[in-house]
């Protein structure tokens, strides 16, 4: 890529001779650019290079060599721009149009949207930051676990309203509470064209007992084709409903994995992975899925390295965040969980009962709302939580509390987020205010020693709004057992255990969202506003937010422009 010294000195030209071709002799250059005549040659050879222009020496002395603009100072600074967009560099792409957004959504329009592209439909999304753990049995956030459900299946799922569907299995019944048999899809294969076998199935439904919310499961056999058949060690008459977890979609087994597998999976869901690197994320509609192939023949995520494209307007066309904000609100949804701070009651300071008293009092969503700047509540769209989803209130005794002694607070939090380096900053100022200091931990994917950690910055990270999906959330990927005292995460095991031995009883969301609340263990911050707004979508239809933010990349299409008898576009 050319320099912007490069474009400093083409634009230096382009006012002196007004954009207007004429003949020159290189002196005149020389003075202009104020070089030696040997770094004219280079330089009017390199723009010669770039396109900006033509420059036809002449040979003899005192005749003038021509110069012929081919490209207009808007033309230069816009191509440079795209050419940095591509390497994803939003911030230098705003620098070589000096700062002005309206010019830079200009540029990504032609980079962001819908394109079409030899016949096929292709939507790029504009993202904040890499998405590169798309391995489900590790740790992942939100938007991670968007792409997952794109690429993997499991043995059934839970649909965009919430409803539990079929998905590898066609079918599946209850043999008796401890015994439940599912029907297999034939001919089903991974995008690496390997097939589907029983014993993949089997072998990673075995591999999960290890998860809490998964060691009833005493044995998974295939007694006969297209046939699984999994036995507990106790009642549950809800098995179905932790198998949507993203734990559970299906993996091909190791030894049939690439060395890449995190960043490029391999699933049977209907896309596929075929880049994947600190720039963008590209997903190939997959021909062979077993369900109905996605419309969209491809999706791209592209990494904008600048809050203008937060998670709060994942916008189609116009990731630049509006200056008018006053009508966004009703056209996207709210998080229907929240971010809360996940204290160590373990082995860190809030192990004693006073230091969990005073984070859990000083560090309430209201006095930690207070301290957000406006332009920052805006920017991220954030509403205090007063409970683990939008209408609970739960709570614990409120008024000033000091700490119990002069230390040192340890606070972990992801290091690529819009929201938590603000949050932090009140954190710190509230904890300065009384005497401590504070140390900060930032990670990428996972934190490296757990014992040093006083506060834990999250994401609920739920994919749907449904309350029982708090059982897979506790149980599974909330990191609160490392981090509970045992008898209180004991007393947490046992109520999903209740509900899973008795059909007849609803699932004790509020009553556990309370106890965790009460027990000193988590303190709900902020709910914030997740969305596709419909403004920005254009010709793409379905687009409908799902409670992760994104929409289902599977179930939109675009809509084709109408046009009249003579071929023009009408609407």
């Amino acid at each position: 890529m050319s320099s912007p010294r490069l474009r400093v000195q083409f634009e230096t030209l382009f006012e002196h001779y007004q954009g207007k071709s004429c003949g020159i002799q290189l002196e005149d250059i020389t003075e202009i650019l104020f070089c030696t005549r040997r770094n004219a040659r280079i330089v009017l050879n390199k723009m010669e290079e770039e396109g900006w222009l033509e420059w036809h020496p002449a040979a003899g002395r005192g005749k003038l060599s021509q110069l012929v603009f081919k490209r207009s100072r808007a033309d230069v600074s816009e191509n440079l721009a795209r050419r940095y967009l591509e390497e994803g560099k939003i911030t230098q792409a705003l620098n070589v149009l000096d700062q002005d957004k309206s010019k830079l959504a200009k540029v990504l329009d032609t980079y962001l949207g819908i394109i079409h592209q030899e016949d096929q439909q292709v939507v790029r999304l504009p993202y904040y930051r890499p998405l590169s753990m798309l391995n489900p049995t590790f740790p992942i956030r939100r938007s991670e676990l968007h792409i997952i459900q794109q690429v993997f299946s499991g043995l059934v799922t839970i649909d965009d309203n919430d409803d539990l569907q079929p998905d590898l299995a066609h079918a599946w019944e209850m043999r008796n509470p401890r015994h439940w048999r599912f029907f297999i899809r034939p001919s089903v294969r991974f995008h690496s064209g390997d097939l589907l076998t029983m014993e993949a199935i089997t072998t990673h439904l075995l591999s999960l007992r290890s998860r809490t919310l998964f060691t009833h499961v005493e044995n998974v056999v295939s007694s006969g084709h297209l046939v699984i058949d999994i036995y507990l060690s106790r009642d549950d008459f809800r098995l179905p409903i932790i198998l949507a977890e993203p734990c559970a979609k299906i993996l091909p087994p190791i030894e049939e994995r690439n060395v890449n597998f995190d960043l490029y999976p391999v699933g049977t869901g209907p896309y596929r992975v075929v880049h994947n690197d600190d720039k963008r994320l590209i997903l190939h509609a997959y021909d062979n899925y077993f369900g109905f192939r996605p419309l969209l023949d491809s999706v791209e995520v592209w990494v904008i390295d600048d809050a203008h494209s937060s998670m709060i307007f994942p916008s189609l066309s116009k990731p630049i965040q509006p200056t008018d904000t006053t009508n966004y609100m009703d056209r996207v949804d709210l998080d229907p969980w929240c971010t809360f701070l996940l204290l160590n009651r373990k082995n860190g300071l809030a192990a004693s009962n006073d230091w969990a008293h005073y984070f859990s009092q000083r560090l309430s969503s209201l006095n930690l709302f207070q301290l957000i700047p406006q332009e920052k509540i805006v920017e991220l769209g954030v509403l205090p939580a007063h409970g683990l989803k939008p209408g609970w209130y739960h709570h614990t005794k409120q008024g000033f509390s000091s700490p119990p002694a002069y230390r040192t607070i340890t606070i972990a939090y992801h290091a690529h987020h819009p929201m938590f380096p603000t949050l932090v900053k009140c954190i710190e100022s509230i904890f300065k205010s009384d005497g401590l200091s504070v140390n900060f931990i930032t990670y990428e994917l996972t934190i490296g020693d757990l014992n040093e950690v006083d506060i834990w910055i999250k994401p609920m990270g739920i994919s749907t709004h449904r309350e029982d999906a708090l059982a897979g959330w506790l149980l599974n990927h909330s990191d609160i057992e490392m981090l509970s005292k045992d008898e209180d995460y004991a007393y947490w095991v046992e109520e999903v255990k209740k509900w899973q031995a008795d059909p007849n009883i609803t699932f004790p969301a509020n009553e556990l969202g309370k106890s965790l609340v009460e027990r000193l263990q988590i303190i709900p911050t902020l709910h914030c506003w997740l969305g596709v707004s419909q403004d920005h979508c254009g010709a793409l239809q379905n687009a409908t937010c799902n409670a992760l933010g994104w929409f289902d990349f599977s179930q939109v299409w675009v809509k084709p422009e109408e046009t009249n008898d003579s071929g023009e576009n009408v609407g």
